[in-house]
């Protein structure tokens, strides 16, 4: 038979447990330092990235405005032929590159033009403003009906204007909004970007929500200035209805055309050149509208640069709204990652 073990050997076994529990418990620690450690080098190295990209995108911006400032050295002009217009430009840098991509926000229909009115409070049925009327014809332009422009239409006129009194059957004003879950209140002032369409009656998604707001947004823009004005030479082809909007669509498509394909390379020097080709046309007696030539220019105030930076295994996105003023370029906003509008 085999002897017991003597209590010495038990105490050596227990003993021996002992040593290797805790060389198992510093091995596991070690291992998480080590761990953290790599974790905490491969943050800071990601955040050292992100502010290096970030330093590049604003240089990316500031490349944009003299592109911009450039085009207004040599000519007053803005037209798609300048070089700030060249899309997908890049520019090689260290570890990477830098897109650039500039738009033009004169070839686009200013929301905050709606900003200035009021609602009528004596309920008389007034002529609309020539502002809503023209974008009302935008809406028709693209397919709404009567009464999915006055959905769209009416809560946007109250989400701007400066009162609380509702505008038509379909407005809404601080009751609307605050019975919304999470309750809110309009802004009774200007849009500071296309983003807050999200939160207004026709456009939110929800119960009142209109599909067709969808067709509407990527022609419209929130500048901050309440002039609507569209730059002739920035006009195309695929944007022929915003002009056909400012006549109210009283003035033929095919005859738009034309005056727009007698454009110079160049662009126009001055609406009157576009102008004058309307006005000498005998078939459009009577639908000219002389209110709407003060809104046709050959000049742009505001753009939109979209600085894309890839830095190692970094991506940065930004959007930075670029304004000019006296022939100087100046940000009024910027906007990292996707622009939801």
């Amino acid at each position: 038979m085999t002897a017991p073990p003597s209590s010495r050997q038990q105490n050596a076994g227990v003993a021996l447990m002992i040593v290797l529990l805790v060389v198992a418990m510093i091995s596991l620690v070690a291992v998480q330092i080590g761990s953290l450690l790599q974790l905490g080098i491969r943050q800071a190295g990601n955040r050292e990235q992100y502010q290096q990209a970030q330093w590049f995108a604003l240089g990316g911006e500031r490349l944009a405005r003299s592109l911009i400032e450039s085009a207004f050295e040599h000519d007053k002009r803005i037209h798609p032929g300048q070089a700030w217009a060249m899309p997908g430009r890049r520019y090689p840098i260290d570890g990477g590159s830098i897109r650039l991509d500039i738009r033009d926000q004169g070839a686009c229909f200013n929301l905050n033009a709606l900003s200035a009115l009021t609602t009528d409070q004596d309920g008389s049925k007034q002529k609309p403003p020539q502002a809503v009327r023209q974008l009302a014809s935008l809406i028709q332009a693209l397919g709404g009906s009567e009464a999915e422009t006055a959905q769209l239409l009416e809560p946007l006129r109250d989400w701007l204007d400066e009162d609380n009194l509702t505008t038509g059957l379909r407005g809404a004003e601080d009751l609307y909004y605050t019975a919304r879950q999470p309750p809110y209140l309009p802004a009774n002032g200007p849009l500071a970007s296309l983003s807050e369409l999200g939160f207004i009656r026709g456009f939110r998604r929800d119960d009142d929500y209109v599909p067709l707001s969808e067709e509407l947004r990527p022609w419209l823009c929130a500048p901050p200035d309440r002039d609507l004005l569209l730059n002739l030479n920035s006009l195309g082809a695929n944007r022929l209805a915003l002009l056909s909007a400012l006549f109210e669509g009283k003035v033929p498509t095919d005859r738009l055309t034309q005056a727009l394909n007698a454009r110079p390379a160049g662009g126009f020097r001055s609406a009157d050149e576009f102008w004058q080709r309307l006005a000498g046309d005998e078939s459009l007696a009577g639908r000219l509208d002389a209110q709407v030539r003060p809104q046709l220019r050959v000049t742009s105030d505001f753009f939109l640069a979209r600085i894309e930076v890839n830095l190692h295994e970094t991506n940065l996105v930004l959007y930075s709204r670029i304004q000019v003023r006296n022939d100087q370029t100046a940000v009024y906003q910027r906007h990292y990652g996707a622009l939801n509008e």
